[in-house]
């Protein structure tokens, strides 16, 4: 092709929407048919493999698109100012290179290169160096990515864009793509023949800087991918990519097409797919890309931004989004910048967020330490910021896996009744790449089992447990909702009780517990009265730096001496008058050391929980199960930052005594898990209380017509071995009320029956997936919660329960059938 010839093929192929467009301008330059022209991904048959084995959500694959135009925006400003970027001039990490090349930072000083430092008219301006467009139709949109970044040569392109696990990046400290798949994930959601259009220039600045010496430097570089069908001799489809240039010399396939122009409308502006002139930068289009549940309009709460805030939850530089599809009548706008959700959260922190949140926390397993989140969302707030996401696992801003909010209803967490107001995020970025192995798969997007998840998991259901302002807020919940409840309620529990006690299996299974008394006033927890709780007439409110940081109640020591018992975790109290945000900020972020201080340390990694919220810090550690009784164990905590003049140092002298082991099963390995011996009894409930919900409270639960029972566990402080759950009921079902409408009986009667036909069933499901819990050894964190194990089930089985009570309650003796004459002919 010729150079006007070339650009307007680039051009048509970039303005098709769908694969059959793309088919026929293939077709009509004679390329669609001709084998010689396609050359191999990566130059091996063998790609299908690895392309195949990746992210398994689309918009996890999508993600690495973006991240890829984040690095190559990073070292497009490195490799401008002549820095090479594997060099020791080169920027440390991704925050470093942010405040050094776009907030003009000469020295990083470990703070700053965070988007929640900048004002939105600065985000907006970076934001149009990476764009993300959705053009077609709503159902099957395609998706161009743009970037102003380094961009590449078309010589450059089979080592680059079109390379497999060629190692580009894995020297460079400041970017993302460490694995060198190219973001090819996204092929495989990219319609049938699994189209991807490339367009790229080089920086002419980087040519100049960096004295690169590449007779293509001048030129656009364009290539297409796609998935060909297997033939007879090969078992997998393979994929290749137009390369005509020279390909009559090779067995496969040439030099990608290459032409010259000063610029190309390649970028978007508001609802115009390709409006914008660039001079160099890399586009990327995927047709008739797979969006199901997020193909809504691009800006909307069901759309992509919310999906992609999701996924980068801190990205380096904000991205814009363009919604260029025929959304008539939309009354919002067409684009709008992600800058993620991170910034989302604390820019709108007042109106959406419960008072303290979010607050520090830390854990460390293994010499590797993670930074901690906490969000507590006001009542209803938490769903315009998360799905079904409970705990996200982030590294350098991008998510790596993610535990379904199910977590929050565990046994060992016990905060279902407040789980869909919890999201929790955390920060892995300091890991070793090792660690980082061992913990997320190479996609980075789901997370690998083994020893050291379910260790970091066994530590955040310990954090999440122990959270005194999550008990609180869980209290206070209750509380509030139940406090209007209570009298009409306690009847209906009182017959419960009798019901369960006409049964001797019945009373042996569940009433070992007792009914929790009267809700009373929440008292804020440990931190009301000298520091102040969350009430609203005493709310903590912390200082900028702390001026004390000591053990509780003992403010004129800094030394404690405590007894903790072998294999289990010892806990040390701390007050302080600093805010909760104080080792999670950006800016003057407080830090702490744990140290042992002997000089013969056996145990040079201790496995810790550290948290802080309103003027209490928390620190729990694993006493070694290795160490001998009666051994001391001398630590150290300092706490200081970069304005305190003198560091806060607590020395706490552990005196190593025998585990005791308490009834219940309270003696287990870090103080927690159930006895045994007890193969037939409940784990232990409180008697439930039962809520009746009319029509007009079904949005609030989520019921419709067939719903019937749903359970909220709370916390109590009451036994720790013991559950306490809320039943609520639908008595405006829908086969409820028909029974009501058409039976003789009284129709109080028979909403009774249903009632505590749906409080037994679920009590039942509750007993039935406690014991199947406690004897499963794997992973359960994206198996279905408790709650909605009963919710489901007793929707099920609504339209059966009254005929059930009724009928079989009436059947006499004679009318049986012996059961092993059941279905018998006569």
């Amino acid at each position: 092709m010729v150079n006007s010839e070339a650009s307007k093929f680039t051009m048509a192929l970039l303005k098709a929407d769908s694969e059959d467009e793309v088919i026929k301008i293939l077709k009509e330059h004679g390329y669609w048919d001709d084998t010689k022209v396609w050359r191999l991904f990566g130059d091996r048959e063998g790609s299908f493999a690895t392309i195949g084995n990746q992210q398994s959500r689309p918009e996890a694959a999508l993600t690495e698109k973006i991240i890829n135009s984040i690095d190559a925006r990073l070292m497009s400003e490195c490799m401008e100012r002549g820095i090479d970027p594997t060099s020791a001039n080169a920027p440390k990490n991704i925050h470093e290179a942010v405040a050094v090349f776009f907030e003009n930072k000469g020295i990083y000083n470990g703070f700053g290169g965070t988007l929640h430092e900048w004002d939105d008219r600065r985000r907006r301006e970076v934001s149009e160096g990476i764009t993300v467009a959705l053009t077609g139709t709503r159902k099957n949109p395609s998706v161009t990515i743009a970037d102003t970044g380094e961009g590449q040569t078309p010589n450059m392109m089979p080592d680059t864009f079109l390379s497999i696990d060629k190692q580009n990046k894995l020297r460079i400290p400041f970017v993302q793509g460490k694995f060198n798949m190219g973001g090819t994930g996204v092929l495989g959601f990219c319609g049938q023949d699994r189209f991807q259009l490339i367009i790229t220039k080089r920086n002419p600045k980087i040519i100049r800087a960096m004295k690169e010496n590449d007779e293509s430097g001048e030129f656009w570089g364009v290539t297409l991918v796609r998935r060909e069908s297997p033939m007879e001799e090969v078992k997998n489809s393979i994929y290749t990519y137009l390369a005509p240039e020279g390909a009559n010399e090779t067995p496969r396939g040439g030099k990608t097409l290459r032409f010259k122009t000063a610029s190309l409308p390649l970028m978007p502006y508001r609802n115009e797919a390709y409006a914008r002139e660039i001079e160099y930068g890399s586009i990327i289009k995927l047709y008739n890309y797979d969006m199901k549940g997020f193909a809504s309009h691009a800006c909307m709460k069901d759309g992509l931004l919310y999906r992609l805030e999701a996924m980068l939850p801190e990205p380096a530089v904000p991205i814009r989004i363009h919604e260029c599809r025929d959304f008539r009548g939309h009354a919002g706008s067409f684009d709008t910048t992600l800058s993620g959700l991170i910034v989302r959260l604390e820019d709108n922190k007042a109106e959406n967020l419960e008072e303290g949140f979010p607050d520090s926390n830390a854990i460390e397993i293994s010499g590797q330490k993670m930074i901690v989140r906490i969000y507590a969302f006001k009542k209803g707030k938490a769903e315009t910021y998360r799905t079904n996401e409970g705990i996200i696992f982030i590294v350098n801003g991008q998510t790596h896996g993610i535990i379904p909010k199910t977590i929050f209803s565990r046994q060992s967490v016990k905060m279902g009744s407040i789980a869909d107001s919890l999201l929790v995020l955390v920060d892995c970025s300091s890991m070793s790449y090792r660690a980082r192995e061992d913990l997320f798969m190479n996609s980075r997007d789901r997370l690998r089992g083994g020893e050291f998840r379910k260790e970091l998991e066994k530590h955040l259901e310990e954090m999440l447990h122990q959270h005194p302002g999550l008990r609180e807020l869980s209290e206070r919940r209750k509380n509030d909702e139940i406090a209007s409840r209570l009298e009409e309620s306690k009847p209906l529990e009182d017959i419960l009780k009798n019901i369960l006690k006409s049964s001797p299996s019945l009373e042996s299974l569940f009433l070992t517990g007792r009914r929790l008394p009267k809700p009373h006033k929440s008292s804020g927890g440990e931190n009301e009265g000298e520091k102040g709780g969350n009430g609203d007439d005493n709310i903590f409110v912390g200082k900028e730096h702390p001026s004390f940081f000591r053990f509780k109640k003992r403010p004129n020591s800094d030394i404690l001496r405590k007894e903790c018992e072998v294999g289990r975790r010892c806990r040390l109290d701390f007050e302080t008058d600093v805010r909760n945000d104080y080792f999670i900020r950006n800016v003057n972020r407080g830090r702490y050391i744990l140290e042992i201080l002997e000089q013969d340390r056996r145990h040079k990694e201790l496995n810790e929980i550290f948290t802080l919220h309103n003027g209490y810090a928390h620190l729990s550690i694993d006493i070694p199960e290795e160490i001998d009784v009666g051994d001391g164990m001398t630590i150290q905590l300092t706490v200081t930052d970069d304005v305190i003049l003198t560091p806060f140092v607590n020395i706490a002298i552990l005196l190593i005594k025998t585990n005791i082991e308490r009834p219940g099963g309270r003696g287990t390995k870090n103080g927690r898990g159930g006895g045994e011996g007890e193969e037939d009894s409940f784990i232990g409930i409180e008697l439930p209380r039962i809520i009746p919900v009319k029509e007009s409270d079904w949005n609030e639960h989520k019921f419709d017509q067939y719903s019937a029972c749903k359970i909220v566990q709370d916390f109590t402080t009451q036994e720790e071995n013991k559950d306490s759950y809320r039943f609520y009921i639908n008595v405006d079902n829908k086969y409820l009320r028909t029974d009501m409408k058409y039976n003789h009986g009284s129709p109080k009667l028979l909403e009774a029956k249903y009632i505590y036909g749906n409080v037994l069933i679920g009590l039942g499901l509750i007993k039935d997936y406690r014991d199947r819990e406690k004897k499963k050894e794997n992973d359960s964190a994206d198996e279905i919660s408790v709650e909605d194990y009963v919710f489901q089930t007793t929707k099920a089985l609504s339209a059966f329960i009254l005929p059930m009570i009724n009928t079989l309650g009436s059947l006499s003796e004679e009318e049986i059938t012996p059961p092993g004459h059941i279905g018998d002919e006569q």
